[in-house]
């Protein structure tokens, strides 16, 4: 998902650069994809059975410094580019917000305070979303912060139906639900689920669609 709010921040922007659109995709593809899972998967274990504790070290640490190099690799283009401070500096504290979030909430360094659905909300959608957009047009106006708060919505569906399949994924089977008049319905955890799983695959579904949509949009006739 968090690639698609990247491409949907891109195609946002009156003006794209195909090669900042490629680098930003990449540098959330090492920094988001690779080495925010890898640091979870060291604080809350759901791998470790097939990845040890150095190759997870490593997923995090090497995919990070790719994505800080590519930053660090934008700014200094912006400014080449722009010839004025101001550009690159707000690139610089967009990533900064995104490197912070990154560890943040993916380690109990905070007393678990960041990790929330509003932080996972507006690191994993919106800042991607305006990052892309920043990057393409140098500017954030109402209109990219509108979207990127709707963007923000979609990933907090996704991380409340994604907590609910888990937690109940977690717990030993059921046999069924009691409702408050005594009545009860036989349904499996499996079943209880299903529904929201489903919805789960569709707003991933959406979020990707309007993303490739939206390159349509701009590339085909």
């Amino acid at each position: 998902m968090v690639l698609s709010y990247v491409l949907i921040g891109a195609m946002l922007s009156p003006t794209i650069h195909l090669g900042r659109v490629i680098l930003t995709l990449l540098a959330y593809f090492l920094g988001l994809g690779l080495s925010a899972h890898a640091l979870n998967e060291l604080h809350a274990a759901h791998w470790t059975e097939r990845l040890g504790k150095g190759e997870l070290t490593a997923l995090v640490a090497v995919p990070f410094g790719g994505a800080v190099a590519i930053g660090v690799y934008g700014t200094v283009e912006l400014f080449a580019i722009s010839g004025s401070l101001l550009a690159p500096l707000i690139l610089m504290i967009l990533i900064a917000l995104e490197a912070f979030f990154l560890f943040a909430y993916n380690t109990d360094v905070f007393n678990d305070r960041f990790h929330s659905d509003i932080s996972f909300a507006f690191s994993w959608a919106a800042l991607p979303t305006l990052v892309s957009y920043y990057a393409n047009d140098l500017t954030i106006t109402p209109g990219a912060l509108l979207v990127a708060l709707a963007m923000a919505a979609t990933a907090g569906i996704e991380i409340n139906l994604s907590r609910w399949c888990k937690d109940f994924r977690r717990r030993s089977s059921i046999s069924g639900v009691h409702f408050t008049y005594g009545t009860h319905l036989n349904m499996t955890t499996l079943e209880l689920i299903a529904r929201p799983e489903k919805a789960l695959k569709l707003i991933v579904l959406v979020v990707d669609m309007i993303a490739i949509g939206f390159v349509a949009y701009r590339f085909l006739p």
